[in-house]
């Protein structure tokens, strides 16, 4: 069974809306569009991100195709979830996440209040996240590209990602109020169109790289080893995706609001 796939189970999908809070390239959304077509057309998506150019977007319903019907793209914060109503969303998917936001840990608890606000009560939250492993399979590209990735963002003053454990993210979501409903651990596997990824991956770091306040000769070093990395995984014939867990956690029907809530924190 794959990671998305127990994310859905047990849940009724009918005459529901869901928050799809971070979109980023619409992987997750549209697997949950399509568990909504059918006979499901009462149902709804409300995407979110913080960014979606137009490119992100021709690209997303590009993915989609007739399954964007299900779908509202909306840019927004998670952290700060205005336009959405208290306790108006069925369900909040929030895949593959919540290691951008754990760099500055309030942060990532403010993006769950958030959640846990929206969220009917007995609404259920689904976290999709990585696990921080060192086992990145035979390949040295994957583990190269994965530490490269964090040490560039290191040198422009930023976080790349912060994967929090899942007892830390349980306790947290005890903290604030949810019920815990289940949770798996999956273990790493190989991205289809890794080529695709790669390419992604690259000009990334090299937008990246061209932040660095170092000296020119620094930049064109670290920009030779991003391609170094590049070609190195391209040669290895596999781009390996990092072992994932899945917590499955319900908002309280009743009962303390929770910790952050009652001291005023939004």
């Amino acid at each position: 069974m794959q990671p998305l796939e127990y994310a859905v189970t047990g849940l009724d999908l009918d005459q529901k809306t869901i928050l799809d809070a971070a979109v980023g390239a619409g992987r997750a959304t549209a697997f949950w569009a399509e568990k909504l077509s059918g006979d499901r057309a009462s149902s709804r998506i409300i995407g979110v991100d913080i960014d979606l150019p137009k490119e992100w977007r021709r690209r997303i319903k590009e993915r989609l195709g007739e399954n964007m019907k299900y779908v509202e793209l909306v840019e927004g914060d998670i952290f700060n979830l205005d336009f959405l109503a208290n306790e108006s969303i069925d369900i909040v998917s929030c895949a593959d996440t919540i290691i951008f936001l754990n760099d500055k840990p309030l942060r990532f608890l403010q993006a769950l209040q958030e959640f846990k606000r929206v969220l009917v009560p007995g609404g259920d939250l689904i976290i999709t996240s990585e696990y921080s492993s060192e086992d990145m399979g035979p390949g040295e590209g994957q583990w190269h590209r994965w530490r490269l990735s964090k040490c560039i963002f290191e040198l422009i003053g930023k976080t790349w990602s912060v994967e929090p454990e899942p007892r830390e993210v349980k306790k947290a979501l005890e903290i604030l109020g949810f019920d815990i409903t289940g949770e798996r651990d999956f273990p790493a596997v190989k991205i289809k169109n890794y080529g695709e990824t790669m390419d992604e991956w690259k000009n990334s770091m090299q937008e990246k790289v061209k932040e660095m306040a170092w000296s020119e000769e620094f930049r064109k070093t670290i920009a030779a080893e991003v391609n170094k990395v590049y070609e190195q995984v391209l040669d290895e014939g596999y781009l390996l995706g990092p072992a994932k867990y899945i917590i499955k956690a319900r908002k309280k029907l009743a009962g303390r609001s929770g910790m952050l809530w009652e001291t005023g924190l939004k």
